[in-house]
């Protein structure tokens, strides 16, 4: 129980950052219940979070009645050892994950702070995790340490300051020097020091403290410039030779992700885990690397120390009207664990010399709470709690450093002077000239003892224990030496082994590169010869003016469209049936595509067959000369690709342009709704737009697969392309740009887009369905159905958006879609195999072509 005159706060630590005990920040959070509030003063609070001597201490100030499900908001004061902080990280998050996890008051989901409102929540399928958002006003200072340093009107003090406070090794103080100061909010700032490497990163030693109180010119004037600055040093775990950060990688979303190792080093110590400094860190790196789309940062912090902190922040960005990328959201985000719970009872105002008494008795430490006075020394350093720095006890005979103001025992510091010549602790020299008595009540002490009797045994046992005393500092000096020693050497190894893992990987992706690189001549060459295109080009601006104003018109007839009168039904369907047949010159037929009443039909033989599905006969043959891979016609012009690479234009039966783009086979054709714009695709991993009335190329883009089959969106502005991976990438038509990629599953055989506007279908190889998708979802969830449909080699949806057709070794189906009962069924299915097919008019027939060559016409059966 609390004595007369002393509140009873009852507190709980946690390891915030991890969730593993004794690692990560740790964090005091100290109850303050509302009927006690007002006797809690602001300096108590500082007492405390002096005794309990952590990075911060937090005070959450709680309700009547808890927990109190009518408020869903707690208050919290952070501090320092030395002072209240507007706003802190692990403070937040330890305060959230202990009101969340640990006391269970789901309710809550804000924290006040001086800094403003915190909003809490625990993230979903992540167990004990916590998130913050954190109220931010973000600010990059004009001024760093080296403008400051270098300016005229730098004054000695603050010259002597900065001088004083940076690093000892040269790399690093040089970083230091021209590192950005940082606010987060006003009020919280930070040096963001990039280091070259994690060795830079293990020597950067807490050795002195850097006075920013003495630079008033580093901060800028006004709102900003009275806050709390401390250094904060990192180095990316991925970057490139020039200095840039790497992106570890993207989401979906498009944001950029980067991972982090860091150390805050300041105020003479370090602290593990720092939220603040990794929320400033992160906003500035979205504003220096422009992440539009805003970037997720995982940061490790404490390595050295041994309490490793995993941090993580997400940066929502926008973009103002300058251009320039804004912090729009911040949220911070860890774990934590509690470690133990206590008590602290803060004394009355009693006087002490000039300050207040305040007692700790925690459940950690009741052997303390034990010792007591002796009765006769009242007024002495006894009664004051004064401690010797090398023995930790109370000192017979106190001196303090005029250099550091810390407390010894006499002897003891005379002695290690005369051995080491400096002060404990510091490089800096001691003279015992610079020892300052402190005057206390004096004990009569007897006459000194000589050798022959029990007082000079008890001498020379005093006599051992101060050289244990001294070897035993010096012993925890060593120690403290040898383990920085071998956190350097870690360091060391660790980057050595990433060095090795980072050139084997990049080796590696060479050799692939390598064996899979082609270059291809141009049909177009440029002045030098070799010109080489890298990134995915636009159309011309005419080009995009006729897709747009397109695609305006195709998406408004397309709204409410009913089917057109005359269309096939699904009995009429049903009934079709083999009408008429033809073997053809063509043999090992590859590709069908028909204009009227006409169809072409490529093959790996080099030649295009023109045949009449009126006269069921084949009027004109073409010779290419190539293998035929894939064939398109519109208007006049057949167009046909060859494995060779070529894409070649015939009008009215002659060749009126031929294009060599492509780097190996074509693999897929389609024309543009608007019959202007052709476009190829090829196993060189890029897609190939032509004007087909200028017939140029105009422009061409780039993927990270071999493509395997293209198809035009029917409003024109998406262009769609499958991959010899698996996947079907979805690209802007005007710009090239990937829009959108969906995951098949096994390399991509067949693609085309239904007329409604927002279904493809796709069949991949091996495969024995073809699959649907949504192009208005994204991921998993835009696979809307699979259609068993047997292999498909070839997939034709009808004007109406009804009927699907596809072609594949097992015969010919047709999938029917009942959008009153929005069910799939099938009305028709053949067993006659089938390589590519096209629908007739009025989806009243289907036209055919096997892969021997054999050209069918499954039509409706005229009566006798």
């Amino acid at each position: 129980m609390a004595s007369s005159g002393t509140t009873k706060l009852d507190f709980v630590t946690l390891d915030v950052f991890t969730d593993t005990r004794f690692l990560g920040n740790p964090l005091a959070v100290v109850f303050v219940p509302a009927a006690v509030r007002d006797r809690i003063s602001q300096e108590t609070k500082q007492r405390i979070a002096r005794e309990f001597n952590l990075s911060e201490t937090v005070f959450l100030h709680t309700l009547d009645h808890e927990p109190n499900t009518s408020v869903t908001t707690r208050e919290i004061d952070i501090f320092t050892t030395e002072t209240e902080l507007p706003f802190a990280g692990h403070p937040t998050i330890g305060s959230a994950y202990l009101v969340l996890h640990h006391l269970g008051w789901t309710h809550v989901n804000t924290l006040q702070t001086k800094a403003g409102p915190i909003r809490i929540e625990s993230p979903r399928g992540r167990q004990g995790d916590v998130r913050a958002a954190i109220p931010h006003a973000v600010h990059i200072h004009r001024q760093t340490l080296g403008s400051v340093l270098d300016s005229p009107s730098a004054t000695a003090a603050t010259t002597a300051a900065i001088r004083h406070g940076l690093s000892t090794d040269a790399e690093i103080r040089a970083a230091e020097l021209a590192a950005p100061a940082v606010s987060i909010v006003r009020g919280m700032t930070f040096l963001l020091v990039r280091l070259p490497s994690l060795e830079h990163l293990a020597r950067a030693a807490p050795v002195n403290r850097l006075d920013f109180d003495q630079l008033p010119d580093l901060l800028d004037r006004g709102e900003w410039h009275e806050s709390f600055t401390a250094r904060y040093y990192y180095v990316p775990q991925k970057q490139d030779d020039d200095g840039s950060v790497v992106v570890v990688a993207s989401d979906n979303g498009g944001r950029r992700k980067f991972a982090m190792q860091t150390r805050m080093v300041e105020l003479g110590f370090e602290d593990p885990a720092t939220g603040s400094a990794a929320c400033t860190l992160a906003s500035y790196l979205t504003i220096s690397e422009k992440a539009e789309k805003g970037a997720h940062f995982g940061i490790t912090q404490g390595v050295e120390m041994g309490r490793r902190s995993e941090i993580a922040v997400d940066v929502v960005a926008q973009v103002d009207d300058s251009g320039a990328v804004k912090v729009k959201e911040l949220y911070l985000g860890g774990t934590a664990v509690a470690v133990m719970s206590g008590s602290v009872s803060a004394a009355s105002r009693q006087k002490v010399g000039d300050g207040r008494s305040l007692e700790v008795a925690s459940r950690k430490s009741q052997i303390a709470s034990k010792q007591q006075p002796h009765p006769t020394s009242r007024g002495t350093a006894q009664d004051i709690k004064m401690l010797c720095a090398l023995s930790g006890e109370v000192p017979e005979e106190p001196v303090v450093s005029k250099k550091t103001g810390i407390v010894f025992e006499k002897r003891l510091i005379l002695k290690y002077i005369e051995e080491n010549g400096k002060e404990p602790g510091t490089d800096d020299e001691l003279d015992p000239e610079d020892l300052l008595p402190v005057k206390t009540s004096r004990v009569v002490r007897p006459r000194p003892p000589n050798f022959t009797s029990l007082p000079s045994l008890l001498k020379a046992f005093q006599d051992e224990w101060d050289a244990l005393v001294l070897d035993t500092y010096n012993t925890r000096e060593q120690l403290s030496r040898t383990r920085e020693e071998l956190a350097t050497a870690l360091y060391q190894h660790d980057a050595a082994v990433r060095v090795i893992a980072r050139l084997t990987r990049e080796r590696d992706e060479a050799r692939e590169a390598l064996s899979t690189v082609t270059v291809a001549p141009s049909s177009v060459g440029a002045p030098n010869g070799d010109s080489m295109v890298v990134d995915n080009e636009s159309l011309p601006e005419a080009l995009v003016e006729h897709v747009h104003e397109l695609q305006a018109q195709l998406m408004k007839g397309r709204k409410r469209r009913p089917v057109p009168k005359g269309w096939a039904s699904a009995g009429e369907v049903t009934a079709l049936q083999q009408v008429a047949y033809t073997d053809l010159t063509v043999s090992q037929a590859s590709s069908l595509d028909t204009e009227s009443e006409y169809a072409a039909i490529g093959g790996l033989d080099g030649k295009v067959d023109i045949y009449s599905t009126q006269e069921n006969k084949v009027e004109r043959s073409l010779d290419i000369g190539e293998p035929v891979t894939a064939t398109a016609w519109t208007g006049s012009k057949v167009i046909v690709a060859t494995s060779k690479g070529s894409v070649k234009v015939f009008d009215s039966g002659s060749e009126t342009a031929s294009f060599q783009v492509h780097a190996g086979a074509v693999t897929g054709l389609s024309v543009h709704p608007g019959g202007r714009i052709l476009a190829s695709v090829g196993v060189d991993k890029s897609f190939v737009f032509y004007d087909l009335e200028s017939l140029e190329k105009v422009s061409r883009g780039y993927t990270d697969a071999a493509l395997t089959a293209c198809t035009f969106h029917p409003d024109g502005n998406l262009f769609g392309a499958g991959t010899q991976a698996g996947d079907i990438k979805i690209f802007k038509t005007e710009t090239g740009e990937q829009a959108e990629s969906y995951d098949l599953g096994s390399p991509v055989q067949t693609l085309v887009f239904s007329e409604n506007g927002y279904w493809f279908a796709a069949a991949g190889k091996g495969q024995s369905t073809t699959a649907l998708f949504d192009l208005r979802k994204s991921g998993p969830a835009a696979l809307v159905k699979e259609l068993q449909t047997g292999d498909a080699q070839a997939l034709a949806w009808d004007y109406s958006g009804q009927y699907l057709a596809t072609a594949g070794s097992t015969g010919v189906t047709v999938q029917m879609y009942q959008k009153s009962a929005k069910a799939w069924s099938e009305p028709l299915r053949t067993s006659t195999p089938a390589t590519a097919l096209r629908w007739g008019a009025e989806a009243k027939s289907l036209v055919t072509v096997s892969k021997e060559g054999v050209v069918s016409v499954l039509g409706a059966k005229e009566e006798e």
